[in-house]
């Protein structure tokens, strides 16, 4: 302890009483949750090869119709680039004192041993 507080420890105990000091050893806890990620870049696309282009449907020649539909495919390459990672996340904290089975005053000693 510091010279000032020891002294006014010494002064109160001549007035109240005494004073002591306790120590506890205790576990304390903190619940963490891990949660992944995953993100996705800026996609970069190119064509590969030469488009195809196919009918809608199968219509008569000379037939009449309102519209005309077909396809067209197109092999694509797309690199899709992702950054993997994960969040902590900590929740509230506890503490576990145990059973006191003996109580010390002397905690500068009690730390020593260990």
């Amino acid at each position: 302890m510091n010279n000032a507080l020891e002294e006014m420890l010494e002064q109160t105990s001549e007035q109240i009483g005494c004073s002591a000091v306790g120590c506890q050893e205790v576990d304390v806890c903190i619940p963490v949750t891990i949660k992944p990620f995953g993100e996705a870049g800026n996609v970069t696309t190119k064509c590969v090869g030469e488009p195809m282009v196919s009918a809608g449907w199968d219509s008569q020649m000379g037939e009449h119709v309102d519209v005309c539909k077909f396809t067209i495919c197109q092999k694509l390459r797309v690199e899709v680039p992702v950054i993997f990672g994960a969040r902590a996340e900590v929740g509230e904290t506890s503490v576990d004192c145990g059973y006191v089975e003996s109580f010390s005053t002397d905690c500068e000693e009690e730390a020593a041993e260990e």
